[in-house]
């Protein structure tokens, strides 16, 4: 048996074998990567799932969905709108990943189309972010060129949803200053632009103006700015 604790200090033993090692600290493939017209570049999902079977063998690695959430939901001028949160955790072998996902179908005239693109949006992404952890095989590398900070944990708002409360805003003939001071209020936060809510802040609004229109605006009036 090795002495795990020579000169007094632990060896670690990494739980990927050699082969896989090496696989690993290889450079991105740059044939592998894709761009989308707004410049981002990225790792298909199907890209990442082949890149893991071939390193950790079929069966070599598992997923789980520990939660997937309806996080705003808009069905303003005939469209459907839906966003979707993911957590994912992945497990190969002993070690374990966990990240989160979004997902959004914007303005589709099918609100099955919507809910498939938002779900299976959320799904892949976090799948994907998992897999970042392991490096430049699946993609880091393009995460920091486009994550130089941390990304926001909360999603915010989607233009949807920011048309949707200023429409909502102007027939009552209210400044979104209005809106913002009752947020700012209520929850004790400092928002000073719509384009600042929260997903859920900002479909919690849209709920209101949905269900208690008249009692909403009236509370809305009422704030002082």
């Amino acid at each position: 048996m090795p002495d795990l604790f020579k000169e007094g200090k632990h060896q670690r033993v990494s739980p990927f074998s050699p082969e896989q090692i090496a696989e690993l600290e290889k450079p991105l493939d740059e044939s592998r990567v894709q761009r989308r017209p707004d410049g981002l570049t990225y790792l298909p999902t199907y890209d990442v799932i082949e890149t893991a079977n071939r390193i950790f063998g079929y069966g070599g690695w598992q997923r789980e969905i520990k939660r997937l959430e309806k996080i705003y939901e808009d069905t303003s001028e005939g469209t459907y709108s839906v966003g979707y949160l993911c957590e994912c955790r992945i497990r190969i072998g002993d070690v374990v990943h966990e990240d989160v996902g979004f997902g959004s179908g914007v303005s589709q005239t099918d609100p099955a189309r919507a809910y498939e693109t938002a779900l299976k949006g959320a799904v892949s992404d976090a799948l994907k972010r998992c897999f970042r952890a392991l490096g430049d095989q699946f993609g880091l590398s393009l995460y920091k060129k486009h994550e130089p900070e941390e990304a926001p944990s909360v999603p915010l708002a989607t233009e949807a949803q920011l048309g949707r409360l200023r429409k909502e805003l102007r027939s009552a003939n209210l400044k979104e200053s209005k809106l913002l001071d009752y947020i700012n209020a209520m929850m004790g936060t400092h928002y000073t632009r719509l384009e600042e809510l929260p997903l859920k802040v900002a479909s919690r609004a849209i709920d209101r103006f949905v269900s208690e229109r008249e009692k909403f605006i009236q509370e809305l009036k009422g704030i002082k700015g």
